[in-house]
């Protein structure tokens, strides 16, 4: 085994941040080598020791969905590839499903999704109905399009905590953003007094070592509190369809290898893995999200109705991957 990867793993569980290279080296590793077989592990034994065992469970509304401008090349809402109907949920509707969510406050958070070029205004209307319906301690996040700070000072004035927002892979070539844009909104929020959720996200095989460090190392300097790696879904009627998905098997390596790039991290992020996947919760993965209605990685209009997961299917993951609690919104715990 080698015996300078093996010092890396010592380093990040002894809460010290990677380097560039050294990042960039456990990305590297091959998915079935010994090497990665024990990187699984130390991220697994970092997470459930920063976090005494315990996981968290999201879950996301999409609230509206038209075709979208930004047209990236791998979204369900591409105006130049959707096959979604444009619809917005009505105000029972998100009371409806905010309840459901919400009951037995079992959600540290739940994200709200609009799209790209959203309406602030139209969006923070629905985004009261969701906080006069929520029940328990449970964090509202933003997932929207790109913003300006006096807009997420709205944002924050409105009640949210934070905001999903990432400087995902191939902005430009993938997306109609550019990389400064991307990281501009994150600057944006965090400017605005908001807390950043964030991931490595699309991974697709193209992507190489170099380029994923790059996106984690500058996650990092941004603080995030929630961190993850995400695969490219081959969605039907996108120009990625009859492209082949990264294995969950690559997938649960890469939530690994992010474990430890933000092991040195004065605030341990959550770690998500999506898709989920058991191994990948055994693997540093400790966040999975439940979801309804719009879902650009699905064709269907409600994603519960096929990709989305609901909260007892979330338990059920966490609980099988041998996570002994769950955090409410303000930190406390409950059992699985």
């Amino acid at each position: 085994m080698n015996k300078d990867i093996l010092k890396i793993f010592e380093k990040a569980y002894s809460r010290n941040k990677l380097t560039k290279e050294e990042i960039i080296a456990i990305l590297s590793l091959p998915d079935a080598s010994p090497e990665a077989a024990v990187m699984r592990g130390t991220a697994d034994a970092i997470v459930r020791e920063r976090t005494d065992n315990t996981g968290v469970i999201f879950a996301q509304i999409g609230m509206s969905v038209h075709p979208c401008p930004g047209n990236c090349s791998y979204c369900s809402c591409a105006e130049k590839y959707t096959m979604m109907p444009t619809f917005t949920m009505d105000d029972q509707a998100i009371a409806d499903v905010t309840k459901s969510f919400t009951e037995g406050d079992q959600l540290f958070g739940l994200w709200l999704m609009g799209m790209a070029d959203f309406d602030l205004e139209e969006y923070l209307r629905m985004s009261r109905v969701v906080m006069d319906n929520k029940i328990g301690s449970v964090n509202l996040y933003t997932n929207i399009g790109d913003a300006t700070r006096a807009q997420f000072e709205e944002i924050k004035a409105a009640g949210f905590n934070g905001v999903y927002h990432c400087w995902r892979l191939g902005e430009g070539r993938d997306t109609g953003f550019t990389d400064e844009q991307r990281q501009q909104t994150m600057v944006n929020a965090k400017e605005a007094g908001l807390v950043l959720l964030d991931a490595l996200e699309p991974i697709g095989a193209e992507h190489s070592p170099e380029e994923l460090a790059e996106h984690i190392l500058f996650s990092r300097e941004m603080e995030t509190i929630q961190y993850g790696a995400m695969k490219r879904i081959s969605v039907p009627g996108t120009p990625f369809e009859n492209t082949p998905e990264i294995s969950e098997f690559t997938l649960s390596k890469y939530a690994a290898a992010v474990a430890l790039a933000m092991a040195g991290m004065k605030r341990f992020p959550w770690i998500g893995i999506h898709e989920p996947c058991i191994h990948g919760y055994m693997s540093g993965a400790n966040l999975i999200t439940a979801e309804t209605g719009v879902n650009p990685r699905d064709i269907e209009p409600d994603t519960s109705e096929n990709r989305g997961l609901d909260i007892a299917d979330c338990r059920s993951i966490l609980k099988s991957a041998g996570y002994r609690y769950a955090a409410h919104g303000d930190g406390s715990r409950f059992e699985l």
